[in-house]
């Protein structure tokens, strides 16, 4: 209750004194008597948080995936001349895939290890993700979605591939033996990409973007038809989905920092991102899509390559780190060869829809509400080099708990208050642990920022008073000196690096209270005033909501904003630099993807030049 009440006053302060009572109540109430179930729950569980985590996070939320939930993740760019070499290297991808496949059957992989809170130790992470990342699906329900937990006798033994917005399932084992060759996968995959594209195709995929309810009601329709059913169970029992895009979407979806920032050709970091998250929506590769699937793999014509994952099936580090190790694996054979011997194999099976009237009604609403969500969505990278996570290592600072505090400047420069910051923290610790929240916005953080800006003529302008700015107190003009401005931000960074590792080793607060919530839920009972309080509803509206996606190799991952009107942040941890992945929505006037960027930018020079002076006076 005090780190919640540390949380009200960062970014609530005008709810603070009613929150105290609250909480007051709470713990002379039935804040004991919960507390005392979820102790009893835990008894009887792996893990008590998991199932309710996932069902609060995930499963009863209703919104679409792409963009909403899902992220994507651009990598280098392939060398690709053809699609013969297109179907070589998706052919070698997938053979790795299916190594990888029977080390997970034989439940063989190598347990990760972190460091103990003392250092003196290695402890052991929870690999359940790893292993429930191909044989898990999300299925879309009208009250609540499900996930589908595959049993390897009848699941994986296919890949779907989408092309041209239509899906072909290809057998990966043979009836007569088991796995077929990678010369016999390439050819598969050439049939496919050799079939052109048809007008007439409708394209079901886009009923995956649609709000979970709607899409929900929509594959109950679908599966009227015996027909589609198959073609359901074959989607839902695959390996994975190859999603093969024929051409690059437009420059429209470029923004970048400096007109040097391309990728591929005349795209930029941005416009790679747009394509990994949502495929340019009904009008490009929106469609050539089956967002329910974990793992969707994603190569475009220019060599663009990458993926997109529905979140609820794990995290980034397990997604991430899996789809890098096996492109780094192919990127390590030798060059593609050319003479491949024809395979007698039958052709991949097309699914063929059977769709009624309401169904084609579904399609046409479906691509209406994806279209106006991608329009929305505004994309900008920052590729930073000014300096590396080394310099920061070098002031004794933790480099994540650096960034969280740049982004917390950031954002107060731009809006002039802090709000409820999200950013994951792995609890892998534990059996079956997911993640929980680590909040960025603390009293140690705003009053740092506060003296940061205390030159910013913007952040003493009378706009602070604005009543529509919830919890905005005027800034004093108060001069800090540079070395005050150190201590302060010295003690954001302590309550930082507190706050996270309190979070990873199973101490954080928004599980908790979640687990409180649902408890008294679960009992039948009224829930806490506490949970209905205006200041909860503050402190759970995360504006901005980030996370570290760090990576071995350069490539660049995102998501949109979790609320309307807030920024989405994801950032990779580099040695020659970060890349920042920002995104808003169009639609709130008082957010920018590229204003976010460009401050986030002048943030982290700033608060070097803050480190370097203090090291020179330290001299």
């Amino acid at each position: 209750m005090q780190k919640y009440l540390a949380q009200v006053e960062a970014v609530a302060p005008n709810h603070l004194e009613k929150t105290q009572s609250l909480v007051r109540a709470f713990l002379a109430g039935s804040g004991p008597k919960l507390q005392q179930r979820l102790i009893e729950r835990q008894q009887k569980l792996d893990n008590w948080a998991t199932d309710w985590w996932l069902n609060d996070m995930y499963l009863t939320v209703p919104l679409g995936l792409p963009i909403n939930s899902n992220p994507g993740l651009a990598a280098k760019p392939r060398q690709i001349s053809n699609q013969q070499d297109a179907a070589i290297f998706l052919a070698r991808y997938i053979n790795e895939l299916l190594d990888y496949q029977e080390i997970l059957d034989r439940r063989e992989l190598e347990t990760e290890k972190v460091k103990s809170k003392d250092g003196k130790m290695m402890q052991p992470l929870c690999m359940e993700q790893h292993y429930q990342m191909f044989r898990l699906y999300r299925r879309p329900g009208i009250k609540n979605d499900e996930h589908v937990h595959l049993d390897r006798n009848n699941s994986g033994n296919h890949i779907i591939v989408a092309h041209h917005n239509t899906f072909y399932s290809v057998a990966v084992r043979a009836p007569d033996r088991d796995r077929i060759t990678i010369e016999e996968l390439a050819q598969q995959f050439l049939k496919i990409m050799e079939k052109p594209a048809d007008a007439k195709t409708l394209p079901v995929g886009i009923l995956t973007t649609a709000k979970r309810p709607v899409w929900g009601k929509a594959r109950e329709e679908l599966m009227k038809n015996e027909r589609n059913c198959h073609n359901i169970e074959l989607i839902e029992t695959c390996l994975c989905i190859v999603c093969i895009d024929d051409d690059a979407l437009p420059t429209t979806f470029n923004n970048s920092i400096k007109e040097t920032d391309k990728w591929l050709n005349n795209r930029d970091y941005a416009n790679v991102l747009h394509h990994m998250l949502h495929g340019g929506g009904s009008q490009y590769f929106g469609a050539n899509r089956w967002f329910d699937k974990t793992v969707q793999l994603i190569l475009g014509k220019d060599g663009l390559w990458g993926l997109s994952y529905e979140h609820s099936g794990g995290e980034a580090p397990a997604i991430f780190s899996v789809f890098e190790r096996l492109t780094d694996q192919v990127d390590e054979m030798p060059a593609l060869e050319h003479n491949m011997i024809p395979s007698h194999l039958p052709d991949p099976e097309k699914l063929e829809w059977s769709l009624s009237e309401q169904s084609r009604n579904d399609i046409h609403e479906a691509m209406i509400a994806i279209d106006a969500l991608v329009e929305d969505l505004d994309i900008c990278i920052l590729w930073f080099t000014e300096y590396s996570k080394e310099f920061i290592k070098s002031c004794n600072i933790s480099p994540d708990a650096y960034i969280q505090l740049a982004l917390q400047l950031t954002y107060f420069r731009l809006h002039k208050r802090l709000v409820a910051t999200y950013e994951s923290a792995g609890i892998r610790r534990f059996r079956k642990g997911r993640v929980d929240v680590i909040r960025g916005a603390s009293p140690e953080a705003l009053s740092w920022v506060k003296a940061m800006c205390q030159d910013d003529p913007e952040v003493h302008s009378s706009s602070l008073g604005n009543s529509q700015d919830e919890g905005i107190k005027r800034v004093q003009f108060t001069l800090y000196s540079k070395q005050r401005i150190k201590e302060l931000f010295d003690l954001a960074v302590q309550r930082q690096t507190k706050e996270m590792t309190d979070n990873i080793m199973g101490h954080g607060i928004d599980n908790h209270l979640m687990g409180l919530r649902y408890a008294a839920v679960e009992a039948g009972e009224p829930v806490p005033e506490i949970f209905n309080d205006e200041a909860y509803k503050i402190t759970q509206h995360f504006s901005l909501s980030t996370s570290q996606i760090t990576t071995k190799n350069d490539m660049i991952g995102g998501y949109g904003p979790v609320v309307p009107d807030g920024y989405g942040c994801g950032y990779n941890v580099r040695k020659n630099g970060f890349i920042f992945s920002c995104s808003a929505f169009h639609s709130d006037d008082k957010t920018s993807a590229l204003k976010f960027a460009k401050t986030l930018n002048q943030s982290l020079i700033d608060m070097a030049s803050m480190l370097k002076y203090s090291k020179q006076i330290a001299q």
